[in-house]
């Protein structure tokens, strides 16, 4: 057998090091996720305040629909008029605005856009210096991206000096980018 060497005189001195860095990484865990807990328990909250607040509504009487009082053509009318006003007021004005323009000079002066109710057509009044003017207008545009069927509606020759000036008014299919 061998002789048991006892040294109560030993330095504890690495062990106790040790054991404090344990201790500081073991609180720092702690720490650590009981404010994970209480971020989870917040988030726990607001989730079942919004189920809470879902369940309400999916449970609550909606209010009925009163019938509606008077004739139903005349129920229609007034429907397809504010439908007429809608699509009216969806045209995309910058765009169109762009295209026109993309295709004006200095010899055509445009003096009114009226758009038609359906928002697809568009009449254009204005004046030319002369004629051979108010054709290019035309084909210019028709080459234009937002416009198509562009027609002639109506011109009038008005008196003036060696180039006549033209009044013209023009049908146009608005086309452009929805």
């Amino acid at each position: 057998m061998r002789a048991l060497h006892l040294d109560f005189l030993h330095p504890a001195a690495p062990r106790r090091r040790l054991g404090i860095g344990l201790l500081v990484i073991g609180i720092a865990a702690a720490s650590a996720a009981v404010s994970r807990y209480h971020i989870l328990a917040l988030e726990h909250d607001e989730l079942g305040a919004r189920i809470a607040d879902t369940t309400r509504l999916a449970r609550r009487d909606l209010p009925r629909m009163r019938e509606l009082a008077g004739d139903p053509k005349v129920v229609a009318l007034e429907v397809s008029r504010a439908n007429a006003v809608l699509a009216s007021l969806t045209v995309p004005w910058d765009a169109m605005f762009g295209e026109l323009e993309a295709a004006s000079n200095s010899n055509v002066a445009l003096l009114g856009i009226q758009p038609e109710a359906s928002g697809r057509q568009v009449r254009l009044i204005g004046e030319a210096r002369r004629f051979e003017d108010l054709l290019a207008y035309i084909a210019r545009l028709e080459a234009t991206e937002g416009f198509a069927n562009v027609f002639l509606a109506g011109h009038e020759m008005k008196q003036g000096g060696p180039e006549r000036p033209v009044a013209f008014s023009l049908t146009a299919d608005w086309v452009g980018r929805r």
